[in-house]
């Protein structure tokens, strides 16, 4: 016979309320308190130093934007709105400052990322000194750039170090520095030699994390190194590619030092870098609110070819 529902609410005993959580004491709430004002101070710091370097001046380079004023007289700024910007579209040495930019990131995103990897993969072997290769590769990533491109300033100058050799050995001397021809070149080489260390490094850490039986495995089915190299080893390190890419493209789009100290923008402007440009336009020719105009611009460009990038670039793989 079919129990009734009180028999069956009788046979499981008294119903149960949900507990309902104590109030916290006293003690505990000082404890809190304690807590989130200990984690305030440290992190109050940093906090003050994001607001005043990065923050801040976002917010005064977007004001000066609209405004039209000289730095030897900024009380007498005149409000323009988006003057500057559509400025920026039609000054011709703008438009060259971004065209040679963006051909130096491209020359140098060709050269560089590659290199890196294959440099990574050679530095990833059974290598004796192995430390002290990486710190050779890696040592002129942690050298200024000013003192990099007034080194190369020196080796590459029409009697320096490289013309030296080339006259000792009866050729003639090349204007490497103030040839248009071979200036925007000579400062790809100088900036792969700089950075290529940086990118061997991070590819090497992408290459240590991919699991040693992926490559025992295709190695007892019969691939070569070549066969490893573009079917396990580049798939698997395309996180670290996005990485390397992203990283290597903010490096070119904030060149400055080697257009400031070696060529200083020339010759004909074929080295001008936008950095470059930006500093000239604000502290020679005087228009800062069309400088800040210029680098708000290129803070965009940089974000949406960053995300265009990541997306490109987007792995299937994860290990």
């Amino acid at each position: 016979m079919t129990a009734t529902l009180s028999e069956r609410q009788a046979a499981k005993g008294p119903r149960r309320h949900p507990t309902v959580p104590a109030r916290a004491t006293a003690g505990q709430r000082r404890y809190r308190r304690r807590t989130a004002l200990t984690a305030s101070g440290f992190l109050a710091p940093f906090v003050l130093l994001t607001l005043l370097f990065q923050y801040i001046p976002l917010f005064v380079l977007a004001r000066d934007s609209v405004h039209e004023y000289t730095l030897f007289n900024p009380d007498a700024a005149e409000f323009v709105g988006a003057k500057n910007f559509v400025r920026i579209f039609s000054d011709p040495d703008t438009l060259q400052s971004f065209g040679v930019t963006a051909v130096f990131m491209v020359a140098f995103l060709v050269i560089v990322v590659p290199l890196g990897l294959l440099l990574a993969v050679y530095l990833n072997g059974k290598l004796p000194a192995r430390g002290i290769v990486r710190t050779v590769v890696f040592l002129p990533v942690v050298t200024s750039s000013v003192v990099v491109a007034t080194m190369w300033t020196f080796m590459l100058a029409q009697t320096g170090l490289v013309n030296g050799v080339l006259g000792g050995t009866g050729l003639e001397p090349v204007a490497f520095l103030t040839d248009k021809n071979t200036a925007l070149i000579a400062i790809v080489l100088m900036c792969v030699w700089q950075q290529v260390g940086l990118a061997a490094v991070l590819f090497l850490g992408g290459l240590q994390a991919i699991p040693a039986e992926v490559q025992e495995a295709s190695e007892i089915d019969g691939a070569g190194p070549l066969q490893r190299l573009w079917h396990i080893t580049v798939p698997m390190v395309s996180r670290t590619t996005v990485l390397v890419v992203v990283m290597m493209t903010v490096f070119a789009l904030q060149a400055f030092a080697p257009a400031f100290i070696m060529t200083t923008g020339g010759p004909e402007g074929s080295t001008n870098f936008i950095m470059y440009h930006i500093y000239r336009t604000a502290f020679f020719l005087q228009e800062p609110g069309f400088a800040s105009a210029i680098s708000i611009v290129v803070l965009v460009f940089a974000l949406l070819v960053s995300l265009v990038q990541m997306r490109l670039l987007k792995t299937k793989w994860n290990y």
